[in-house]
């Protein structure tokens, strides 16, 4: 997920989403290009956290051809305002051992800003040289503990103190390459499992962020994935404009596109990147029909949409 309801743009967007009268101009007009594309470069995962809906995931798991990936930033080349290209989706992206690789080629065709989410527990020191000397820009990481009870009961499979040595090992490698990034993201979700231990975890982290790079924490929080958990009632009443279809478009790793990065089961296709191009499918009939009813308020054909937090909150 690239997107939560405690970041600063996000809220700035949900605003506007529930503000019909300033939103309103998106309901006829689009950018040429989403602002922020999503690639998912694997769906495979090393962790089974608690609060993910993994055991729900019904696709069929896999890595992204480089091929395919190489067609989509060959088109991404030519634009003349470059999205934000993110290497990641419903999987940890550190399994994909040609994620450096694709980090250079989307660098040599001008995309300024790569971004990826991990899990921190493959991101070994060799790894995170290679991330940091490929060009990556930006780096969150998923931590949702404070100490091994309450890391390894929430993100399952993993191990605390791996994590832990993972990103103090990144952090001195960056300064010693002395190179500008990957700026580093620090996630925590409080939930039951971890005990909520929001300033712990502050505590944890307070001396080890470099301010200078614009490293920072990230308090986030629980949500329902589309239906995929229930940790809030939704209603029936739909509130709010969902943005992300003027705003970015999500592809999964065979290709697909699909409504957003909520839809992690890909149930609500927009295109094929396979045979289509960005262009085509950004600015096509499936996508117009699509920001078309996100407008009037009428989920009626997105099943995944009508279970998300976001269009329910005021």
């Amino acid at each position: 997920m690239i997107l939560n309801a405690r970041d600063k743009i996000t809220r700035c967007l949900l605003s506007l989403a529930r503000t019909s009268l300033l939103y309103s101009p998106y309901f006829r007009f689009h950018l040429p290009w989403p602002s922020q594309i999503l690639i998912e470069n694997t769906n495979c995962c090393n962790a089974r956290c608690v609060m993910c809906p993994r055991d729900t995931l019904s696709r069929k798991s896999g890595f992204m051809e480089f091929a395919l990936f190489e067609k989509i930033m060959k088109e991404l080349a030519g634009a003349s305002r470059k999205p934000v290209v993110h290497l990641h989706g419903f999987g940890e992206p550190l399994l994909d051992h040609l994620l450096s690789e694709r980090i250079k080629l989307a660098k040599a065709c001008g995309i300024l800003q790569t971004y990826i989410v991990t899990n921190a527990s493959l991101l070994f020191p060799e790894t995170a040289r290679s991330l940091i000397l490929a060009g990556l820009d930006a780096m969150k990481i998923s931590f949702y503990g404070t100490d091994e009870e309450s890391y390894n009961a929430t993100m399952r499979q993993l191990e605390f103190t791996v994590a832990l040595q993972n990103i103090k090992d990144f952090l001195r490698i960056r300064k010693d390459l002395q190179r500008p990034g990957p700026r580093l993201i620090l996630q925590y979700l409080p939930q039951e499992s971890n005990g909520a231990k929001t300033a712990e975890f502050q505590s944890l982290w307070r001396s080890l962020p470099d301010k200078r790079k614009d490293d920072c924490l990230n308090i986030s929080s629980l949500d329902n994935f589309g239906g995929g958990k229930s940790y809030h009632k939704v209603g029936e009443k739909i509130v709010s404009v969902c943005f992300y279809p003027w705003s970015a478009l999500s592809v999964l790793w065979d290709g697909r596109a699909v409504t957003c990065c909520i839809d992690y089961n890909g149930i609500q296709g927009v295109g094929d990147l396979n045979v289509q191009s960005i262009r085509e499918v950004w600015n096509g009939p499936v996508m117009s029909a699509l920001r078309r009813d996100f407008g009037k308020l009428d989920y009626s054909r997105f099943p995944t949409c009508r279970r998300c937090d976001w269009v329910h909150r005021r």
